[in-house]
């Protein structure tokens, strides 16, 4: 029996979010075929232990800096050790670090990861991107968007470049939720309606914008509720931000903050919209999870948000920084049962697009066909 070719995915660290969250789902399907470990490069992380108790070894290589001599040494040695097949890197620091020690150790497919637009600090880090390109043999992004705007930025051949989408476990969505127990776990009355934004408390989401529609939502229907679902990262302050902005819009009894939620099904099986007025997106796992859960989208015109979103069919692409605009798709919605549950079905119907076993298929693929090219 031959042995699996083994694939070494490396990433930062593991904390919960979109990115990894999407890893802990794939990985395990991907192991049947592969031999697949993780190797982080900064923290384990929170999600470390869930991707061992499903059976996807995780180590830690600690690299002081990105191009640190001596940790590019540890890493490439232990791509050696293992007989490593694919490198496949997750985000700007490991897709340079990983890529070098992958070269180094000699690994016989090198591919990197993008997952979001523009997801460079700065230009130094751009130029080093760029750099890197020929040495890898495959550049994967999660949106046609995320694509075409890396290919802008770095100059890399469009025939490197690949899209493969973001999947979900559609049979999550499927059982019947308890929905009257979940409402009085956050204090929603059976009259009001749900808007929810799940996403962490970053910058980057432009929670502000959501809640400065919530205030005009509010003005045009009286009984909503709003969940805010995530939780803060760094020290943004974003929190604190938000608290006061929505004090001061006199909107402490509407709004609550769930922080992390783990059953995401439970808490998007009581919202009448799922909101989004990100900044940068790359292609959202939280507007395929609403899809699949049949709630209408509401989202800014970002990344590959419209490339999942049907605008008017599944729900409403809006502009972002527009309060007014995200505040009257919302309504819209709210006060239109008969258009909430045709786009209840669509977004359920469009949600089998982007399945956990097409993202499966199309990694397989990729990895077979580039493994195939280098032993031809």
């Amino acid at each position: 029996m031959m042995a699996k070719p083994r694939v070494l995915r490396i990433i930062s660290d593991l904390p919960v979010g979109g990115v990894e969250n999407r890893l802990l789902a794939l990985l395990p399907k991907l192991k049947n075929t592969y031999d697949v470990r993780i190797c982080c490069i900064r923290a384990r992380g929170a999600l470390a232990d869930d991707f061992e108790r499903a059976g996807i070894p995780v180590s830690l290589k600690y690299f002081r800096s990105r191009l640190h001599p001596l940790s590019l040494y540890r890493l490439a040695a232990y791509m050696r050790k293992e007989h490593i097949d694919i490198v496949h890197t997750h985000m700007y620091r490991p897709n340079v670090s990983g890529v070098i020690a992958a070269r180094l150790a000699k690994v016989p497919v090198v591919i990197s990861q993008i997952h979001n637009v523009n997801h460079w600090d700065n230009k130094r880090q751009l130029r080093m991107d760029a750099r890197l390109s020929g040495w890898r043999d495959k550049v994967i992004a999660v949106s046609e968007a995320v694509k075409h705007d890396y290919i802008k930025q770095t100059g890399t051949a469009p025939e490197k470049c690949v899209v493969i989408y973001n999947g979900i476990e559609l049979s999550i969505f499927d059982a019947e939720r308890p929905a009257a127990a979940e409402r009085e776990r956050w204090g929603i009355g059976r009259q009001d309606k749900v808007v929810g934004l799940i996403a962490r408390l970053v910058p980057q989401k432009d929670h502000l914008t959501f809640i400065q529609a919530a205030r005009y939502v509010c003005n045009a229907i009286p009984q909503v509720k709003f969940l805010i679902v995530g939780e803060e990262e760094g020290r943004d302050g974003v929190l604190e931000q938000l608290k006061t902005r929505i004090a001061e819009l006199g909107l402490t009894k509407q709004v609550t903050f769930t922080g992390t939620q783990k059953n995401i099904a439970d808490i998007l099986g009581i919202m009448d919209v799922s909101a989004l007025s990100s900044l940068r997106e790359g292609f959202s796992n939280v507007v395929l999870e609403s899809m699949a859960a049949g709630v209408p989208m509401v989202a800014t015109d970002v990344g590959g948000n419209a490339e999942a979103v049907l605008d008017g069919v599944t729900g409403f692409v809006v502009p972002p920084q527009s309060p007014q605009a995200l505040a009257q798709a919302i309504i819209k919605i709210l006060q239109d049962d008969t258009l909430a549950a045709s786009m209840c079905r669509a977004s359920r119907e469009r949600a089998k697009l982007f399945s956990l076993d097409a993202m499966y298929e199309d990694t397989k693929a990729l990895y077979e066909g580039l493994l195939g090219e280098k032993n031809a």
